[in-house]
Order: structure tokens, then sequence, then C-alpha cells
């Protein structure tokens, strides 16, 4: 079917632009911070489609509970005091 040829070739092309800006800024940023940053997506979708739905309760409990873990998850694995000004506590990965 060429309409969903042509979605795909849409769909491929934003995931490769996504994935080599990705690789770009791993290279300019700590690796914790880019997780922290691209963990975001986890929370920012949801609320996108909410706000598109104009409800939040239109994404389910479960959706937004898993993304409360998965962003928990790596604030958590990003803590660390790298020693320099900021978050001493080591909570916030971008403040360091």
């Amino acid at each position: 079917n060429r309409i969903t040829t042509r979605g795909g070739w849409e769909l491929g092309s934003y995931l490769f632009i996504g994935n080599g800006l990705q690789v770009v800024g791993l290279q300019t940023v700590p690796a914790d911070r880019a997780a922290f940053l691209v963990q975001l997506t986890t929370v920012i979708v949801p609320l996108l489609s909410a706000f598109a739905a104009g409800n939040l309760s239109a994404i389910p409990l479960q959706t937004w509970a898993a993304c409360i873990i998965a962003f928990s998850g790596v604030v958590i694995m990003g803590a660390h005091d790298s020693g320099g000004a900021g978050d001493q506590t080591g909570l916030l990965p971008l403040s360091s």
C-alpha cells in the first residue's frame, strides 16, 4: 500500500534524525545527563497525548505509574556526587 510505505519512510526518517542527534548529543553531554534527557520523553509523550485529547484522564493510570517508575530509575542511576558545584545530594543529574 502506497500510504503505508510513505508513512513508514516518514517515521523511519524521524527515527534516523532523532538517533543521529542523540549520538551527537552523547559526544557533548555526559551519559547520565543524556539518559536523563532522553528519559524525559517517557513523561512528555503521555503529557502531549493527554493535552491533545484535552483530558489528563485520557491516559491510563498504569501508563502514568510506568512513567514515574521509569523516570525515578533514571534519576537514581544518574545520582552521584561529581565533586562539583550544584546539587550536593546527587538527585538532580542536570544540576551538576
